[in-house]
């Protein structure tokens, strides 16, 4: 009896045990599945989503985010990602096509994030090759990044056109004068969802320093591609009406290689002969290089075509300390435009300002480049206020002697 008694006790305590440990495992069950329920629902109130069509069925669609929450829900395969959505800027940059000039601004844009916003993601993409194409990325980007960068002056004209007053921020870099472009009707800011940077100098600028540069100054040879619609509209028109109503006369070299009448060579030889017409000697002549991309390779090429005539250029990033620079430039950088474009990118991530608040971004004063190596080829003198102003100047033999400003040693 006194075993059977003993039994009966050890059963009621182990049930009892039992009982309370269950209870504890049912209690922490709820609350684990109230926490849960809470986060849920949390979530499906304050959240930006897939596309309904792509929403799993396994899931409730109350889960989806909704277009002004915290969380974004991307779908991949048989997962559902919750993120916040502004966990990391994510950055767009639409490339007009292959360029040296744009490599060199996207590399600056790199750089300047680098420092100011490391966890900044990029995304960049060549300029889709139809509008259609084109409005299906931009569409696209609204659900995943902040801000779109267009590099280049073909991808800025054509993103305006189509996105004028869209969702995303949009910043133009490498681009030539958007209100030339007809793109924008001032300078003080679009008033809406784009901001602009500017390659650009005013045409009145650029003859003032090239009068420094030669004060008897007759002709100026200008030289675009026939293909390149924005170095004709902001650099070449321009200059010829501020030129021409200056007394200064104006030759157009238009070089197209797919043209057997417009191929460099040819092209030069025209505008040389028409030089001479008036200055046989030269020595009141000089040529200009607007920022086409495709010339802007083969200054080698038309420093052998120009009979020693001094290349002035648009884009300081060919005057370097190599045999085939230009001898000066008076213009803008790329490394300076695209540092200003980040500066505005920046600015509108942060919301420190309006996009469309933002002023066409122009460089002043100009950046001035000089090689004296070129200088010495054409027997050519350079005007001392203009070597006090430049910051970039190479030596004789292409040693750099100033850089950004700064004496070699400084730096």
């Amino acid at each position: 009896m006194n075993c059977l008694a003993n039994t009966t006790d050890l059963t009621a305590k182990l049930f009892t045990m039992v009982t309370r440990i269950g209870s504890r495992i049912l209690w922490s069950a709820v609350i684990g599945f109230s926490i849960m329920s809470a986060f849920l629902v949390s979530t499906a109130l304050a959240s930006t989503s897939a596309e309904s069509g792509d929403w799993p069925n396994w899931i409730g669609k109350d889960l989806q985010p909704a277009p002004s929450s915290h969380w974004q829900a991307d779908v991949v395969g048989e997962s559902v990602t919750f993120s916040p959505t502004q966990a990391l800027p994510k950055v767009l940059v639409i490339v007009s096509r292959k360029a040296t000039s744009y490599d060199i601004a996207l590399k600056t844009l790199l750089s300047v994030y680098s420092r100011e916003l490391p966890q900044t993601q990029w995304i960049v993409k060549q300029l889709p090759s139809n509008p259609i194409a084109l409005a299906a990325l931009l569409k696209q980007a609204e659900k995943k990044v902040n801000l779109i960068y267009t590099l280049g002056s073909k991808a800025t004209v054509e993103v305006r056109n189509l996105y004028a007053g869209g969702k995303l921020p949009v910043i133009s870099v490498n681009a030539k004068d958007p209100v030339q472009l007809g793109l924008i009707d001032k300078y003080s800011g679009s008033g809406d969802n784009f901001a602009f940077t500017s390659l650009n100098l005013p045409a009145d600028v650029i003859l003032s320093f090239m009068k420094r540069f030669n004060p008897s100054l007759k002709n100026i040879g200008i030289l675009y591609a026939n293909t390149n619609r924005s170095a004709y509209l902001t650099q070449f028109l321009p200059l010829k009406a501020v030129a021409e109503q200056a007394g200064i006369k104006i030759v157009p070299v238009a070089v197209d290689e797919s043209m057997a009448d417009l191929k460099l060579d040819l092209a030069m030889g025209r505008a040389i002969a028409d030089l001479k017409e008036n200055d046989p000697q030269l020595d009141h002549s000089l040529l200009w290089l607007t920022g086409s991309s495709s010339l802007l390779s083969r200054v080698d090429e038309i420093n052998r075509y120009s009979q020693k005539l001094a290349l002035i250029s648009a884009v300081p990033d060919v005057v370097n300390q190599s045999q085939d620079s230009a001898l000066m430039s008076f213009g803008v950088s790329f490394v300076n435009n695209a540092h200003q474009a980040a500066i505005y990118g920046l600015q509108v991530i942060n919301d420190q300002v309006d996009v469309g608040d933002l002023p066409v971004g122009v460089i002043s004063p100009p950046d001035i480049a000089i090689s004296f190596q070129q200088a010495q080829r054409i027997k050519q003198k350079v005007p001392f206020v203009l070597m006090e102003m430049a910051s970039d100047v190479y030596g004789v033999n292409g040693t750099v002697i100033r850089m950004d400003g700064k004496p070699v040693r400084e730096r």
